[in-house]
């Protein structure tokens, strides 16, 4: 080309800022939103047609045929344009269609050098956020079906089924035994020799999905011999099975580390408890240390119903969108929602879709989702001891007695089922018996009660209830112990009516009433009377008229005058049972300081867990 200015291309005699600004209302760059918020396009490699060589993963504009002449026009303006297109943007590749990667290696060594943002999924056995502008972070629950293959479509293969997406249809967890699974590794590892060549260190950051069977380490190193092939990443977030596996997560955290320069630490052997520089610090420094580790959950709260008892603790995280069917929710998020969901972004920045190590066996440094810090309690012995001794008395524990995981669920007509209240399964069956002691807050949540869901005098449930807070009254340190009663009821009387509550009448609703009697009473045990009063006990209990026509009847449509009676006989029924507990300190103990603000399960999201 003429280095005469006048014989070039009119875009050409522009200065480069003005061509790139060009680039940019072209779409090349990141797309400008309202109050200058920009956000990449996520594209997708390996589009069916030759003239959607890319395909935009947005709903709006032409993508690719608005530049696709820029890029075509000549090498300077492709050079330019091609370094904005691939520097800016985000790629994703997948290998299930057309089952090849060649449309990454089809990328020339000039946009591989200026690529930064890259996600390639060569197995994933559930979603993963196809739709990174509205990520849910959810993976979904699958059955089997059967799809024809590409080339046979009369040879149907067994694949999981997802209702979640478009095609309907997963992939199976990836198996070096199979000679496809083994085509899909080949792949893999020519692919990343070839972007080894090209990309340039310390820029990429790539996301890779490899979902392989629960513990099938060889196949998972033989994934990652590909990654360890590439130079070193900006960043690396990657899932290596959509289940939890200890040995794959250690060989995922390790890969990761490495990848972006950081040398693993070096295996160590076992030491014994008099070798562990921790253990030769001062109890009080060891503590100290503890309570700035997993063992105290970001809202400071461990909850356990029975009913879910096979996830064992978890911790509820509360809802900022309403819904956990109430139309508020929590007045302060005091920052736990940085250790939950961590796969959404601040709109309108995209999802890399999930890599929760809570979720999978995934590690990303995005991930700060709180899981149970299960190796300090494996160390040793004494640290074991100490371990439960910060987790027991740092944490408030919720106790949930409910038919479903909500603690608002309505129970089925009859009398409870139950032989036992759940609390008293978790004080003696849960609860290791030394660990009792250590705890400071205790808050027993049961569902609402009805006429037609009653607990009477003589039921099993109550004698061993009675039994259950005899005998761990001396394994508590009732003095320092907040308790808490809660029979959950929904604050708006237009919603969460529990089954048949409605027709309730005023004689039906004192049963309820003496319900709550039953379950206070042998709570008496643990009052000053008997030398060791509670250091603060609490009651929410609600009216169980407030649901029944007799109030709507009585106060007609007059919505305030409702809330009010419901407001001051509720304030009414938690006075009483707080002075039948704490009997004469009620007064004082109530002046003293003000009742803590309800546990994170009133505004929480029951799906929204995390067990030990």
């Amino acid at each position: 080309m003429a280095a005469d200015n006048g014989h070039l291309p009119g875009i050409l005699r522009l200065t480069s800022e003005i061509r790139h600004r060009i680039y940019q209302a072209a779409g090349l760059g990141r797309q400008y939103w309202w109050d200058n918020y920009t956000s990449p396009t996520i594209y997708h490699l390996g589009a069916a047609s030759a003239s959607e060589a890319l395909k935009s993963d947005i709903s709006y504009g032409d993508g690719p045929r608005t530049f696709r002449g820029l890029l075509l026009s000549c090498r300077t303006i492709y050079s330019e344009a091609s370094a904005l297109l691939y520097s800016e943007n985000w790629f994703l590749v997948r290998y299930r269609s057309p089952r090849s990667l060649a449309a990454l290696r089809a990328l020339t060594p000039h946009a591989l050098a200026s690529l930064t943002n890259l996600r390639v999924v060569l197995n994933e056995t559930s979603c993963h956020d196809d739709k990174l502008y509205e990520s849910s972070g959810h993976c979904c629950n699958r059955g089997w079906v059967y799809k024809g293959t590409e080339a046979d479509s009369s040879a149907p293969e067994l694949h999981y089924g997802c209702d979640d997406c478009s095609d309907n249809v997963h992939d199976l967890p990836l198996n070096a035994s199979s000679a496809l699974d083994g085509g899909v590794i080949s792949e893999w590892r020519t692919t990343a020799a070839y972007l080894a060549s090209h990309i340039v260190p310390g820029r990429l950051e790539l996301s890779l999905i490899c979902d392989v069977d629960h513990g099938d380490v060889e196949t998972a190193k033989l994934v990652l011999d590909g990654l360890g092939m590439l130079p070193r990443l900006k960043n690396c977030h990657l899932r290596l099975c959509e289940t939890r596996d200890s040995r794959l997560q250690r060989l995922a955290s390790e890969a990761v580390l490495k990848a972006r320069g950081f040398a693993p630490a070096e295996p160590q052997a076992p030491s014994g408890c008099s070798d562990s520089r921790l253990l030769s610090l001062p109890l009080e420094v060891r503590l100290r240390i503890l309570e700035h580790t997993d063992l105290i959950t970001p809202s400071r709260e461990v909850t356990w119903n029975r009913t879910v008892s096979d996830r064992g603790y978890y911790i509820v995280q509360a809802s900022n969108d309403g819904r956990s069917g109430h139309e508020f929710c929590a007045a302060q998020c005091r920052g736990e929602c940085r250790f939950a969901r961590c796969w959404q972004e601040k709109w309108p920045e995209p999802s890399l879709g999930c890599f929760c190590r809570r979720r999978h066996t995934a590690f990303s440094t995005r991930c700060r989702c709180w899981t149970p810090p299960t190796p300090l309690f494996l160390v040793c012995r004494k640290l074991y001891e100490e371990a439960n001794l910060i987790f027991y008395s740092k944490n408030r524990f919720i106790i949930i007695d409910s038919p479903r995981s909500s603690p608002f669920a309505s129970r089925d007509p009859g009398e409870y089922p139950h032989a036992s209240f759940a609390a008293s399964q978790f004080l003696k069956q849960v609860a290791p018996r030394q660990c009792l002691g250590y705890i400071r807050f205790l808050e027993l949540v049961f569902s609402p009660f009805n006429h037609q869901n009653l607990l009477r005098d003589g039921h099993t449930a109550l004698q061993d209830w009675k039994e259950t807070v005899q005998w761990v009254k001396d394994k508590l340190n009732i003095p320092a112990l907040t308790l808490r009663l809660v029979v959950a009821g929904h604050p708006n009387p237009y919603v969460g009516t529990p089954s048949g509550g409605f027709e309730m009448t005023r004689a039906e609703g004192k049963e309820v009433l003496a319900t709550y009697n039953r379950i206070l009473h042998p709570l008496q045990l643990l009052s000053p009377d008997t030398g060791r009063g509670l250091a603060r006990f609490y009651a929410k209990l609600p009216w169980p008229m407030k649901w029944s026509h007799w109030i709507h009847y009585r106060l007609g449509k007059d919505e305030e005058a409702i809330q009010g009676l419901i407001d001051s006989k509720e304030l009414e029924l938690k006075e009483h049972a707080e002075l039948f507990i704490m009997g004469e300190r009620y007064e004082r103990v109530s002046a003293a300081a003000a009742e803590p603000e309800m546990s994170v399960w009133w505004w929480g999201r029951p799906d929204e867990y995390s067990g030990y």
